[in-house]
């Protein structure tokens, strides 16, 4: 008896220590924390370094074909109002006057002698003058420089003539001193219109022909480099 009262003793006495034992262990595991509130936002960080600058975006182009389009429309407008002064000034002569067309955008200034006339605005060559008239279906002006009469009325008409040298179809290129307009016909003394002195072939180097010497409508041989304005001549 003593001893089966014993075991029993042992049996009760390791049990408690298996159950304490599991409590320790149970209390030792921790459970899964809970997810706290959001905190406040914290101050912004420094800026950082500025980036390297985009390509220019299509504006710029926009921006200077406007730009263009209103110089070309402001200089229409003045060439309008100088041709209705012209208008008014002839009828009130008595005059009669083809006037003017427009080609293309730009006004052409007719002075009765069954052309047409534009002035380019820009400085160039004698040679990119050709070009540049060519390509708005004309040429370097060869008829109109052979009349002073027709010359004076595109100087009523067009006031760039009167401040502006240009170039005319005229040149002695393939025969220095044989002058020869570009449709071919040689000069003729009575459409001459030399500033006096001229031409001089300066330097042995002025081939090509200009109007407008000192704002006098005569004319000077100039190097075919010079950049001169381009007086263009076409039919209607």
């Amino acid at each position: 008896m003593f001893s089966l009262k014993v075991v029993v003793v042992l049996l009760a006495f390791v049990n408690a220590v298996v159950q304490a034992s599991n409590q320790v262990v149970l209390t030792c595991e921790s459970s899964p924390s809970e997810k706290g509130e959001q905190g406040p936002p914290g101050p912004p960080g420094h800026y950082g370094a500025r980036g390297q600058k985009g390509d220019t975006g299509s504006t710029a182009g926009l921006e200077n074909t406007i730009s263009a389009l209103e110089d070309r429309l402001k200089e229409t407008e003045e060439d309008i109002a100088a041709m209705a002064k012209t208008i008014s000034d002839l009828q009130k002569k008595g005059g009669k006057c083809q006037c003017m067309k427009v080609i293309g955008g730009d006004v052409w200034h007719g002075p009765g002698n069954g052309y047409f006339y534009y002035t380019i605005k820009s400085d160039m060559t004698y040679d990119q003058a050709k070009s540049k008239c060519s390509q708005l279906g004309a040429t370097l002006a060869t008829q109109g420089p052979k009349s002073r009469d027709v010359m004076r009325i595109l100087e009523a008409q067009m006031s760039v003539l009167t401040t502006e040298e240009y170039w005319i179809g005229l040149t002695d290129k393939a025969d220095e001193g044989r002058y020869v307009w570009e449709d071919g016909t040689a000069l003729q003394s009575s459409q001459a219109n030399w500033k006096p002195g001229e031409p001089n072939n300066a330097g042995n180097n002025e081939d090509c022909i200009g109007i407008n010497y000192l704002d006098t409508l005569q004319w000077n041989d100039y190097p075919c480099s010079r950049d001169l304005y381009a007086l263009c001549e076409r039919k209607p």
